[in-house]
């Protein structure tokens, strides 16, 4: 990619649907595991994009854990960098 952020493809892997059954609600958005928290939120959102939408989940993790040389430990464009290469694509430019 042109902006040097990591980026990949996540599966949609449908045996973590019942990770969004809500117990007292009819779903959860945040999932009940700790697991595949990007793949269950993506989850989420195909249930409410029609079959005829076309719609993509970017789950950014804009945060340095620890800090280094240039990036102190906090927030990060990590991901946003990608995100406007994209929007300028789309724009034409």
């Amino acid at each position: 990619n042109d902006a040097a952020d990591p980026l990949w493809r996540l599966p949609l892997f449908d045996a973590y649907e019942r990770h969004l059954d809500g117990g007292h609600a009819a779903m959860s958005s945040t999932g009940a595991s700790g697991y595949g928290g990007a793949i269950t939120a993506a989850l989420f959102l195909r249930r409410f994009a029609g079959k005829q939408t076309n719609w993509a989940h970017i789950d950014v993790m804009a945060w340095n854990l620890g800090g280094r040389p240039g990036r102190p430990k906090g927030g990060e464009a990590m991901g946003l960098r990608a995100l406007f290469t994209y929007i300028e694509r789309l724009a034409g430019r």
